[in-house]
């Protein structure tokens, strides 16, 4: 025997006899096309007719091709399944607008080739080629006509053998790549099309759908060679693109980006034919109408030969496919651009901006053949001259020289056959000389005035001057420069901010000499004058000039009096820079002009007019300085002030003036008058000659009476209560309000809230009206007097049902009792739940009345009820309304004797009230329970069968509806029928539940259990009288449970028991197909399905049973023999448990007893590397055999050794994987079913992804976890066509698996364990085991692992001072576990709460107190996890807002203030402070209390205003800076003392002020002390603001004697304290004391005694003792 190796292709060609070629070649391209678009999705196909039959591969080939996703069924395993499949595809393929004829989805399933592949050229039309309703053939015959041209294409087929037209194609779309195309033989068509495709894959990435012996073969079929010409002419393809940029040179710019939208208005088209040299009819100006404009387009292009291959309206459609307008625009790259004389030269260079009297230089290029350098002149045109051009060729570069003469813009004009060509005129610029340019500059000028600047450019030739100036803030400008004659400019320069600017000066864009220049700019009207508002003899005149943001200067003061210069009474002291103060010590008092200058120009203001006045003498008095009424004339006086100018303003709380007239008297006093029109304190300045006179601001009080506002006035009441009203006095004014009830018989009690508002309450006297009366400063307030009606409480009730319980939208009543009240004053008002009222209706009667309503909403309803405005006793009352009718109760289900009926009831809606349920009349019980508030559920048992009745009362009212009904069975006859305790799995089944003597439907359920547990779905269909129909499938082998109950009630036999066992686990293989005469054969394996019964049974050609005999090969295992006596086909069924097993009939084939037969499971499987066997069965037959075994890529050797019964056994060896071909000849012919194609697989090559190490624990066993999934990855790729299978045995029953192998080359075992112990893991291929198998493994309870904690939030890694931070902890997948945290740091650990929120997750917060780093310790279970501790930086927040200081205010110089600052609401800061006086920085001293607290002490050294600047981490704190004033140290010799009350006087006409002038003494403390005869005295002090220097003094003696008064400043005796003041009781005692003091004041001075002895000095009359002092 011969071992023979027969060459056949992979797609079976060889076996397909008698199939024309072209079929072939256009399968294989349908096919690579279809592999194209699956390539991406990692799928294939190999055989057209088979691997579309369930429907997936269909799938995915239509969702590459439209861009989404399409349900698919992955896993087919039935006839069923694998339609819908196809029928999604279809469906989705015919919404797509393909229309599909004659082909449904049984076509596909059943494999018919020829309508598959219709299907798939119509997928190819549309998606590859392109949706057009023209010829899509005809189309794309033009577009290759118009680019190869000379390849005369007229087919798809013959044109393209010898692959010339392809090179030109290639050319075509990429010049360069077959530029040889022309000179290719024809004869070298394979080679030619070979290389060709190649270049196209190369470079433009076109797969080759066809192969190159396809495409030169004469048998090419039209449709494969457009599918692979398609590729070249699609969108985005190489045609596309080299057609669209040949269009774009053709149109020499423009916008043009496909062959659709873009030419849909007809413009892109005219543009196109004018491009060629066509007519367009009114070109550039073309019509609206885009169907008119496109057949526009279409006429023109006809004139220059191009006919028209679309009409213009469907060219015109936004939608048309793009090969109809790409194929029409291809035929106009035949024509050349036409270009005018003005486009066919072009500018090189343009001529740049130049010096003038300097050659400059331009170049052009000559873009037509047509055009000589002697076709072009070109001309220079200057401002006032044109110069000439002469010409430097080169080639067809011409460059151009000229020299200008003039500075000044130039233009330049290139002529082309007389027409000026594209870009002219050129225009630039020859500058001038910019070193002879010059600016007549200014060193200084004043803000807001104009200043002049020249700029002289008269020699240096024109240009363009500009003037650019940059203020001190940086801000730039620019200002006009106005041509004046000879060259010269002027601009006007008016600054707008002091300081330094600087002017730069641009000639032709470019600084001159010097430039930029630098300008003071100043301005006197920010020098601000403060203290000339007057002065006085004694104090002169102290003024300020503050210079420090006028900018650099300086300050100069002249000053006149009646046109004499007194100057040099004024001294100037510079404070600081550009700060000055003036001390003006006038020579007489008058009226003076002072002058103030700043760089020799007057300030804002200036002159300054003063008057110089003695003040002293003048003196106030008059009602008009105390209370006065608004709106009234007050009136005061003013004593002494004839001689000076006398002003008097007045200041209303609100801040506006009040005009006041002056009035002089004859006695030389003035009258000042005012009225004053709004309520409040009004401030009193009065000036004379300018200067304030003492004693001012006086206070004046104004008050309204009409402002009293008097509310809650009852007009009655009840005796025996008190009588309230409210007083708002708030706005009237200072002043007394008095209330007199009946005359002032009846006290009233007065309570105060504050801001002048009042509650007052009086208890009337008796039954009869009582008068109240108010007054405000005596004046009647408005309203007064009033009047309040006393009732009688005990005449007046109410009662009756409508103040109860009442129904809505029924009339409900109450009555009220008046005995012999007044009805008129007797009022109602019903108001509802929403607000709204309630209208009503009174019927009076005998001393009642009856108020009628009707409640229209469930609620409380409040009812008001007063006489004569005063409550009725128990008002407002409340009538609770209810609606029975709103009680929503849930409809009664029927249900079963002895079981509990329930059913809800909803009583929200209904208001309040008592709710009754009774069941049966009340005998039988029921329950209660309430599910939320108005809500319950109630619930019975029947104890007998039938109607149940079901009451609800609500406030003694039947529910509308009640009684509720339902009814009540017994269920002792319920039984189940026709249910089948064998199943098939897929296999729908049904069953019936019957209840006898039941009339009524009820509730059934049917529950179905898997094996697994998983629920079963089930369909119920009501039958009528009492019968149901249960309809379920079965998904999975094994024990199926089924539960039935009616109304919740399991019925006898339930649950019940069905065996399901799946029939596609039965394997039947081993065919020994035979001759007639001949044993035939197969085997069956029932091992895996179980042991039901078995049938089989063979029917003949004849349709003659064919009697069989079996043996048994294993468990469950048989082989079934039988010898055939007829030749053909014999039908083989097989049933299981009663039912046939899929694939049934099954089919074997009989020959006549010619040819030998051949048997063994050689023939189908076999290993890699092991011996496969089968035999040859000759008989008595004479011939010769022949066997070859091929692989995909080797020769099997194979053995063919006789056997004694005349047969022979074939033996080879696999040396690889595959599909292997078996060929078995008897005579040179194939023996029926050869050759055969057996699976060599190899279990070795099945290996683990990542081997088995990673997979295993400690003990080398596979690491299960108990009720966590277990995935063991493997790699089959090498393994050969076989199947994986795996079988998991826990220690107690077997583990569903599931195999994964939607990945190519790659298979996933799942399960997932579900108890702790051994798992013994049994891994086949092909039903033959895997290395080691069964795989040990070991199951434990899911153990914590920390590594699968996640960390979240911002607390992880950084938190704020006082606020609280978190982060999560999530352990939901790292087992049962509880975490630890530990936040420690260098200075203190912060607590960390934890709080678990379920799921195994932990909410972890904290709040830090101070700023800085820290590490974050977490655990779980007591162990750290990786990375921790984390690091977590704490920022400090702080809030200066929040800093509280006090104690900030005057000071005194020498003396320490001491400053208070509390930070304990701010946060963690740095708290700083600095002072600064005017000129020297204060002392600050910080002092911390460590509680949060401060003190700061601050030391001036120096008087004036200081600045004390507070922060808290670097912000100032609230109200910083602060400003305040320190004053020099209390100087008690300043201090003046005078006044009567420091005088002797006589008892009964004693006037016992005196004043004390503390001006100049500096800062101090006045205490005044006074000792009478019995001892010390009160004394009142007075001053008019805090700022006043002048304290009124004033005490009250009650009897003769000695006073010692005692004055000091800051506790230092003031000039003549202590005053020694005799009182007395007649005048001759007074003149007595005066003449002992005269005298010992005259012997004191004779003795060079002090005049400060212990007698005082004389004081005879106070206005001497004035003159005195």
């Amino acid at each position: 025997m011969e071992s023979h190796n027969i060459a056949r292709s992979r797609e079976g060609h060889a076996a397909q006899a008698g199939v024309d070629k072209w079929v072939l070649i256009q399968e294989n391209t349908f096919r690579n096309w279809v592999n194209e678009q699956l390539r991406s999705g990692g799928l294939e196909v190999e055989n057209l007719e088979n691997d579309f039959d369930d429907g997936v591969r269909l799938v995915a080939l239509v969702s590459s091709l439209q861009g989404k996703r399409i349900r698919v069924i992955k896993n087919a395993r039935n006839h069923h399944q694998q339609l819908a499949n196809v029928a999604e595809a279809l469906t989705a393929i015919a919404n797509d607008n393909i229309k599909l004829v004659n082909i449904g989805p049984e076509d596909v399933v059943d494999g018919n080739l020829k309508l598959i592949l219709g299907l798939i050229w119509h997928l190819i039309l549309r998606y590859q080629i392109g949706k057009s309703r023209f010829p899509t053939k005809k189309l794309m015959i033009c577009w290759l006509q118009a680019v190869i041209p000379e390849c005369n294409i007229t087919n798809f087929t013959s044109d393209w053998n010898d692959g010339i037209a392809l090179h030109a194609l290639i050319e075509f779309c990429q010049p360069g790549l077959c530029p040889e195309w022309r000179n290719l033989s024809r004869s070298d068509g394979l080679d030619n099309c070979r290389n060709a495709m190649m270049l196209a894959k190369e470079h433009f990435d076109i797969p080759l759908v066809v192969r190159p012996e396809d495409l030169s073969s004469t048998d090419l079929d039209e449709l494969s060679g457009m599918t692979y010409l398609s590729y070249f002419m699609k969108v985005d393809s190489p045609g596309y693109h080299a057609t669209l940029s040949l269009v774009r040179r053709l149109l020499r710019g423009g916008t043009v980006n496909n062959f659709t939208s873009d030419w849909s208005n007809g413009q892109l088209l005219c543009r196109l034919v004018h491009a060629v040299g066509g007519n367009v009819p009114g070109w550039p100006s073309l019509s609206d109408n885009p169907v008119e404009c496109m057949q526009m387009g279409i006429d023109g292009a006809k004139g220059v030969g191009i006919e028209p291959i679309l009409p213009a309206k469907d060219m015109a459609d936004p939608e048309v496919d793009h090969i109809g307008i790409m194929a029409y625009a291809a035929y106009f790259l035949r024509f050349k651009p036409v270009r005018s004389a003005s486009e066919k030269v072009v500018f090189s260079s343009l001529p740049q901006n130049s010096p003038v009297d300097q050659e400059a230089s331009f170049a052009i290029s000559l873009e037509d053949d047509d055009v000589s350098p002697g076709d072009i002149r070109a001309e220079i045109i200057g401002p006032d001259s044109v110069h000439n051009v002469h010409f430097n060729w080169v080639g067809r570069t011409g460059h151009g020289y000229f020299t200008p003469t003039e500075t000044g813009l130039h233009r330049l004009n290139v002529y082309c056959e007389g027409q000026v060509i594209n870009g002219c005129p050129a225009s630039f610029k020859v500058l001038a000389d910019r070193s002879k340019v010059t600016l007549s500059a200014v060193d200084s000028c004043s803000l807001g005035t104009l200043t002049e600047l020249q700029v002289n450019s008269a020699t240096a030739g024109d240009g363009d001057v500009q003037i650019e100036v940059r203020a001190p803030s940086g801000r730039s400008m620019k200002i006009s420069a106005v041509p004046r004659h000879g060259g010269n400019y002027i601009s006007n320069f008016n600054p707008t901010e002091v300081g330094e600017w600087e002017v730069s000066v641009l000639y032709d864009n470019e600084h001159i000499s010097g430039s930029p220049y630098t300008v003071n700019v100043f301005d006197p009207s920010q020098v601000k004058v403060y203290g000339l508002e007057g002065g006085s003899m004694e104090s002169g005149v102290v003024f300020n000039a503050d210079a420090t943001k006028a900018g650099k200067g300086n300050t100069r003061v002249e000053i006149i009096k009646d046109g004499v210069d007194v100057t040099r009474h004024c001294i100037i002291n510079e404070e600081y820079s550009n700060f000055y103060k003036l001390h003006f010590n006038p020579p007489s008092p008058g009226h003076y002009n002072v002058h103030v200058l700043f760089n020799e120009t007057e300030v804002r203001g200036s002159p300054y007019d003063i008057d110089i006045v003695d003040s002293s003498n003048v003196t106030v008095s008059g009602d008009g300085l105390s209370l006065v009424c608004v709106n009234r004339t007050a009136s005061f006086e003013v004593h002494g002030g004839s001689s000076g100018k006398l002003d008097v303003e007045i200041t209303a709380p609100t801040g506006a003036r009040v005009p006041a007239h002056v009035n002089k008297l004859s006695n030389g006093s003035s009258n000042v008058q005012f009225i004053p029109n709004c309520v409040g304190d009004h401030k009193v300045n009065i000036y004379c000659s300018g200067q304030l006179i003492k004693g001012c601001p006086y206070t004046v009080r104004v008050w309204d009476a009409s402002r009293v506002i008097v509310s809650n006035m009852p007009t009655s009441s009840v005796f025996g209560q008190p009588v309230v009203f409210d007083i708002d006095a708030s706005k009237a004014g200072s002043g007394n309000i008095e209330i007199m009830i009946n005359g002032g018989e009846i006290a009233c009690s007065v309570q105060n809230h504050g801001n002048y508002k009042f509650t007052a309450s009086f208890l009337p006297a008796n039954l009869d009206d009582h008068k109240i009366e108010m007054k405000f400063n005596s004046e009647q307030v408005p309203g007064s007097p009033w009047r309040v009606m006393m009732l009688d409480a005990g005449k007046m009730s109410a009662t009756g049902s409508g103040l109860d319980f009442v129904h809505i939208h029924r009339t409900t009543s109450f009555s009220v009792n008046m005995l012999g009240m007044d009805s008129k004053k007797l009022s109602v008002k019903i108001i509802a739940p929403s607000g709204s009222s309630v209208p009503y209706r009174i019927e009076q009667g005998t001393n009642e009345f009856r108020v009628e309503y009707i409640p229209t909403e469930v609620g409380d309803h409040t009812i008001d009820v007063k006489y004569a405005d005063s409550e009725l006793s128990g008002s407002p009352f409340c009538a609770k309304a209810y609606n029975t009718a709103a009680i929503e109760v849930t409809d009664l289900p029927d249900g079963v004797v002895g079981q509990p009926i329930e059913f809800g009831i909803d009583v929200r809606k209904a208001g309040e009230g008592q709710l009754e349920i009774m069941v049966n009349n009340g005998n039988l019980p029921n329950t209660v329970e309430s599910d939320a508030t108005g809500v319950y559920r109630m619930s019975f048992v029947p104890e007998e069968p039938g109607i149940q009745n079901v009451e609800i009362i609500f406030n003694k009212e039947s529910h509308p509806r009640s009684p509720f009904t339902c009814n009540a069975v017994n269920l002792n006859q319920a039984s189940v029928r026709s249910l089948d305790l064998q199943l098939p799995v897929e296999k729908t089944s049904s069953f019936y539940v019957h209840s006898e003597n039941i009339s009524q439907d009820l509730n059934v359920n049917v529950d179905i259990s898997s094996p697994t547990g998983d629920r079963v779905h089930a369909d119920i269909y009501n039958q009528g009288n009492g019968e149901y129909k249960v309809e379920w499938m079965p998904r999975m082998p094994g024990r199926h449970t089924i539960d039935v109950q009616f109304s919740g009630v399991q019925i006898d036999g339930s649950p019940f028991y069905v065996d399901v066992f799946d029939l596609s686990t039965i394997r039947i293989d081993n065919f020994r197909h035979g001759t007639v005469g001949d044993e035939a054969g197969f085997s069956v394996d029932f091992s895996n399905a179980g042991t039901l019964d078995q049938e089989i049974q063979i029917v003949g050609p004849s349709g003659i049973d064919v009697v069989y005999d079996s043996r048994e090969l294993g468990y469950l295992w048989k082989d079934y023999l039988y010898e055939p006596e007829e030749p053909g086909k014999y039908q083989i069924y097989i049933k299981y448990g009663g039912f046939q097993i899929p694939g049934c009939p099954f089919t074997q084939d009989i020959a006549d007893g010619g040819l030998p037969s051949a048997s063994g499971s050689g023939l189908f499987f076999a290993e890699e590397d092991k011996p496969a066997v089968f035999n040859v069965e000759v008989g008595r037959r004479k011939g010769d055999l022949r066997v070859s075994v091929s692989g995909p890529n080797s020769i099997a050797k194979c053995s063919v050794d006789p056997q004694a019964d005349g047969s022979y056994t074939v033996t080879y060896i696999p040396v690889e994987t595959g599909i292997f071909d078996i060929s078995v000849t008897w005579n040179n012919t194939d023996i029926p079913g050869s050759p055969y194609h057996p699976k060599v697989i190899d279990a070795r090559k099945v290996r683990i992804i990542g081997g088995w190490q990673h997979f295993m624990d400690s003990n080398e066993r596979v690491n299960l976890v108990v009720g966590e999934r277990k995935q063991l990855p493997f790699d089959i790729s090498e393994a050969g066509p076989g199947t994986l299978r795996a079988e998991v045995k826990a220690p107690s029953k077997t583990l569903d698996v599931d195999i994964d192998t939607h990945t190519m080359g790659r298979a996933v075992i799942e399960f997932v364990p579900e108890e702790e112990g051994p798992h013994y893991i049994h891994i086949f291929w092909s039903d033959i085991p895997l290395v080691n198998s069964p795989f040990l493994g070991f199951a434990i309870q899911h153990t914590p692992d920390a590594s699968k904690l996640i960390l979240t939030g911002r607390g992880l890694k950084e938190a704020v001072v006082r606020e609280e931070a978190e982060f999560i902890i999530d352990g939901s997948q790292a087992g049962r576990g509880n975490p630890d945290v530990v936040l420690s740091g260098v200075r203190a650990e912060v607590n960390v709460k934890i709080n678990p929120i379920g799921n195994g997750k932990f909410r972890c917060t904290y709040i830090p107190i101070l700023p800085g780093a820290y590490l974050l310790h977490i655990t779980w279970n007591g162990r750290q996890l990786r990375g921790s501790p984390y690091k977590v930086n704490v920022i400090g927040a702080f809030y200066p807002n929040r800093v509280v200081v006090n104690g900030v205010g005057g000071a005194i110089l020498g003396r320490e203030m001491n400053v208070g600052i509390d930070t304990r609401k701010a946060g963690p800061g740095e708290l700083t402070a600095y002072c600064m006086g005017p000129h020297q920085v204060a002392y600050c001293e910080l002092e911390d209390n460590h509680d949060g607290t401060f003190r700061l002490g601050v030391k001036a050294q120096e008087s004036g205003r200081h600045v004390l600047q507070i922060k808290y981490g670097g912000e100032h704190v609230q109200g910083s800076p602060f400003v305040y004033k320190v004053t020099a140290q209390p100087d008690a010799s300043k201090v003046r003392v005078h006044g009567p009350g420091v005088e002797h006087g006589i008892l009964a006409t004693y006037i016992s002020r005196f004043i004390v002038e503390t001006r100049g003494a500096g800062a101090g403390q006045l205490t005044v002390r006074i000792r009478g005869p019995k001892g010390a005295f009160q004394v009142e002090m007075y001053r008019d603001s805090q700022r006043d220097r002048t304290i009124l003094c004033r005490f009250d003696p009650t009897e003769c004697g000695l006073y010692i008064i005692s004055v000091k400043w800051s506790g230092v005796d003031v000039p003549g304290s202590p005053f020694h003041v005799h009182i007395l009781d007649t005048q001759e005692e007074l003149e007595q004391v005066l003449n002992e003091v005269s005298y010992s004041f005259g012997t004191s001075q004779s003795h060079g005694g002090s005049l400060h002895s212990s007698n005082p000095p004389p004081r005879l009359v106070y206005g001497q003792w004035r003159e005195k002092i």
